[in-house]
């Protein structure tokens, strides 16, 4: 009898992680990603590979039988059609999704990934980013050794979205360097007890993103503006190089704290010895959803009121 208990509830375990291994698949393939959904479905997954291990382990005798029947119709050669026959079917399915063949590659467009992929925001391959509650520091590195590190120091906790990016002086975007991650892989964000877009909550940094993507911030496909045309100033070749000034922007929105959001910035400039510049409030957000526009009156803004402590550019040039 207790044998048959731990059976049973190997068999259940097995049956609710199968299930919730299924329900966070569709959760990550139709919406936006969340660190909660991963981690639930990693971990479901990990859970089904030991229980099943520990079901194989059980039933050896029988997942023999399966490889190799005792039937005598089944005599010689014969005993291993089925296997064969099931391992190339298996195998197919894997060369299917790993080259992304026809039917394979049409599922996977269906996701929710692909079908806003343009929206998605993703850290370079050389960005990385730390946080804490007191902390939000991005780094990037090239490969010949120059870097960027930006430090936000925090005075106020409270639910924040924050946007780094560069661009050069004459104002076209370079490279989005961080963005807070909840609004990462959608345009739609919940946000002050409602859903509102990116553009309502860093209208300057999504308005200027555009010229990246080519999708306005009301969902509309901007044809005027694209890489191609905007996109030719590259922040690794300049930091390497040395040859070229560029400008560090930090959008900051507190949720609740009755204020738009604010607007640092500064010029990096090559040419100074001091590798370290403090960003300034230059401006904030307000009436900025539709055209992307700085607000330059600050003079409302109180020193006490915003979340921002001080953000620390630390640039090391690698000049030919």
């Amino acid at each position: 009898m207790r044998k048959r208990q731990i059976y049973r509830l190997l068999h259940l375990c097995l049956l609710f992680n199968f299930l919730v291994l299924v329900a966070s698949g569709v959760m990550r393939f139709a919406f936006p990603f969340t660190i909660e959904v991963t981690r639930v479905h990693m971990l479901s997954g990990l859970a089904m590979t030991v229980l099943t291990g520990f079901h194989i382990v059980g039933r050896l005798r029988h997942m023999g039988l399966i490889v190799k029947p005792k039937q005598k119709q089944y005599d010689g050669y014969a005993n291993w059609v089925t296997p064969v026959v099931a391992m190339l079917i298996c195998v197919l399915f894997w060369s299917a999704a790993w080259a992304g063949w026809p039917g394979a590659s049409h599922v996977v467009g269906l996701s929710y990934e692909s079908r806003h992929r343009k929206e998605i925001v993703r850290e370079g391959g050389n960005v990385a980013s730390i946080e804490s509650e007191n902390l939000t520091q991005t780094t990037k590195l090239t490969s010949e050794g120059a870097s960027l590190v930006i430090s936000i120091d925090w005075k106020k906790q409270a639910n924040k979205a924050v946007a780094i990016w560069a661009e050069t002086k004459s104002g076209s975007i370079i490279e989005t360097l961080y963005l807070s991650e909840a609004l990462r892989f959608s345009d739609v964000h919940h946000w002050e007890a409602k859903d509102q877009g990116r553009g309502d909550i860093l209208p300057i940094w999504r308005n200027r993103y555009t010229a990246i993507c080519g999708v306005s911030p009301d969902g509309q496909v901007d044809l005027t503006t694209g890489p191609t045309k905007n996109h030719k100033f590259d922040l690794d070749s300049t930091l390497e190089g040395g040859e070229s000034d560029f400008v560090i922007f930090v959008e900051v929105n507190g949720e609740a704290d009755g204020l738009p959001s604010l607007i640092y910035a500064a010029q990096i400039d090559s040419t100074l010895s001091n590798p370290y510049v403090l960003l300034s409030l230059i401006g904030t957000g307000d009436g900025s959803v539709d055209d992307g526009e700085l607000n330059y009156d600050v003079d409302g803004i109180s020193r006490d009121a915003e979340c921002v402590d001080k953000i620390l550019v630390k640039t090391r040039w690698v000049k030919e």
